[in-house]
């Protein structure tokens, strides 16, 4: 952790949030997708969370705890990308 690469670490954060935010605005019909409504990257999860629990029957808690490691994994693995370049 000593060489962590700050450019890379912020770069991959802001991938995941447009990502997110893409979701959202993708689910939401037109008249509200250039809103904050639309904008707002916790749709996305929100997105994503129902998706987990829609094809695995999951409870709440599982959901959410499966959602998350997915975020984490995939900020982890653009954050190795970014680092590579």
């Amino acid at each position: 952790m000593k060489n962590l690469n700050k450019i890379a670490l912020i770069l991959s954060f802001i991938v995941v949030l447009i990502a997110f935010s893409v979701l959202s605005m993708s689910s939401l019909p037109a008249e509200y997708r250039y809103t904050w409504m639309g904008l707002n990257p916790l749709r996305g999860m929100e997105g994503l969370a129902f998706t987990v629990q829609y094809f695995l029957h999951t409870g709440a808690v599982l959901t959410w705890t499966i959602t998350i490691a997915l975020i984490l994994l995939i900020w982890w693995r653009l954050y190795a990308i970014f680092n590579r370049i």
